[in-house]
């Protein structure tokens, strides 16, 4: 047998009951996580171990088009190196260019919305229906948007997802009707919908498995900044213009990122294979395929997602309730907004070693500790008299947020499939905006009678109970996958 291309070595292997090619593919070190020795096992159909000959000899059946393995090992390492650039390469940096402009935006909306929906609602109720609006449609546009992914590109949906949301954003700048307003809170949740699910696709396909974690917590740092300084952005809009001209802001900033996306940043879409399965057609519909949702580690991701989204998905029940508890303690409100900056200050710091300790310790323990971190500030609310216990569980929240939230995405991202990777992150991004619904409404409900520390005394029980369900699961991938060995 001829030796292999210099990047590759291919060995076949004939077995008792199939023949398969190894293809061992050195990655090329062009960044943070790069380097490691790949291992991929790829069975080739062509060859049937159990058809005879007309001498009784093992081998393909008469007539059988044979494979040729050199040219199949190819093709599996040329889809593995296609491209795998550094996390602070040149080509990262329109990525995280554009998760810093769209958490600018958000950062900004976050502001103005509600102040716009009380001017056109002038009620409590109402400017919480449309948070409820905006969030409702992206249980259903997240696999939706995820499929259309696999199936069209990461690049169009991200596009798309910002031409919904800002359009939308834009529009309701302009309008006097609440109705109208909140019509239109319903297509800028679908769009959000659509954008979070196809970057995060992009996200997955930029990454690996040894550099997913930093990976993960750049984004978020990326978008944090743009939090940060967007309610100060949107704040000298309005005190220029009107509140309105902010969500018009908004709009623009979604067309800045659609600019980065088509020219910035290459297509990430995983080819797939032009070697088809013998009596396997192309397929051309769209297909919602379940079958990659019944199994114990969906099942584990979404008992932790459920969790963790009760109280971190979005603006969450802490956030929501939190400054009304503190209120009722008798703390100022500058006093209030110094613990919620200090969560969010320590949130951005840490962000890149959790990522770190992520890749390098792997995901099941740091999301264990994520999980007990949040339950224990659950528990600190009942105590909670004075400035310096108000300060400390801020604190701890935000560090428990981080590192369970982190290490919750790169999960995710393991667990989907290189082909339906999108469609999967949708689904599961589903399960979140459940949990962003759902965390609110609960803690109202038990608050109502018991009061709020009892409430968020009975999420801190939820996230122990899902603590406990993780470290009992034994699907949790880590590290070592990477390296090619099971996983612990």
């Amino acid at each position: 047998m001829t030796s292999a291309p210099r990047s590759a070595m291919s060995i076949v292997e004939n077995g008792p009951a199939r023949m398969r090619v190894r293809s061992m593919t050195r990655m090329p070190s062009s960044g943070p996580g790069m380097g490691q020795l790949l291992v991929r096992k790829v069975r080739n159909p062509a060859i049937l171990p159990d058809a005879q000959g007309p001498c009784g000899e093992r081998g393909p059946p008469p007539f059988a088009p044979r494979r040729n393995l050199r040219d199949d090992a190819r093709v599996n390492e040329e889809r593995e190196t296609e491209w795998q650039p550094g996390l602070l390469s040149k080509e990262a940096l329109p990525v995280f260019s554009a998760f810093f402009l769209w958490g600018f935006g958000t950062g900004a909306l976050w502001m103005a919305r509600p102040l716009l929906a009380f001017d056109l609602g002038g009620t409590f109720f109402l400017v919480g229906l449309v948070s409820a609006f905006s969030a409702a449609p992206r249980i259903v546009g997240g696999p939706l948007a995820g499929a259309l992914a696999d199936r069209l590109g990461r690049r169009p949906i991200v596009v798309a997802g910002c031409v919904l949301h800002g359009g939308a954003a834009a529009m309701q700048g302009f309008t006097d009707s609440y109705a109208v307003f909140l019509g239109l809170e319903l297509i800028s949740g679908f769009g959000v919908a659509v954008w979070v699910t196809g970057s995060a696709a992009l996200l997955a396909d930029f990454t690996r498995v040894t550099n997913r974690g930093r990976g993960v917590a750049l984004r978020n740092t990326s978008m944090r900044l743009g939090i940060l300084a967007g309610p100060a952005a949107a704040g000298v809009i309005a005190t220029a213009f009107d509140i309105g001209a902010v969500m018009v802001f908004i709009g623009v900033t979604k067309i800045f990122i659609i600019v980065i996306t088509w020219l910035l940043i290459r297509e990430t879409r995983h080819a797939p294979s032009p070697v088809l399965e013998p009596g396997e057609r192309p397929r051309r519909r769209l297909r919602l395929d379940v079958s990659i949702f019944r199994t114990r580690n969906f099942l584990t991701l979404s008992v932790v997602t459920l969790a963790i989204g009760l109280v971190t998905a979005g603006p969450g029940a802490f956030r929501t309730y939190f400054p009304v508890q503190a209120e009722e303690v008798g703390l100022s409100v500058v006093e209030i907004g110094t613990a919620i900056g200090l969560s969010g200050l320590i949130a951005m710091l840490i962000s890149m070693p959790v990522g770190a300790v992520v890749d390098w310790w792997g995901r099941k323990p740091v999301l264990l500790l994520g999980l007990v971190t949040m339950a224990g500030s659950m528990f600190l609310l009942f105590g909670m008299e004075g400035l310096l216990i108000e300060l400390i569980v801020a604190g701890e929240f935000g560090i428990g947020e981080v590192v369970g939230m982190n290490t919750l995405q790169t999960y995710a991202m393991d667990l989907a499939p290189e082909e339906k990777r999108g469609y999967f992150l949708g689904t599961w991004q589903g399960t979140v905006n459940v949990g962003q619904l759902g965390g609110p409404l609960l803690v109202g409900a038990i608050a109502a009678p018991l009061g709020i520390p009892a409430a968020f005394g009975i999420i801190g029980v939820v996230l122990l109970c899902a603590a406990a369900f993780l470290a009992v699961s034994r699907t949790t991938p880590s590290l070592s996958q990477a390296e090619g060995t099971p996983a612990s």
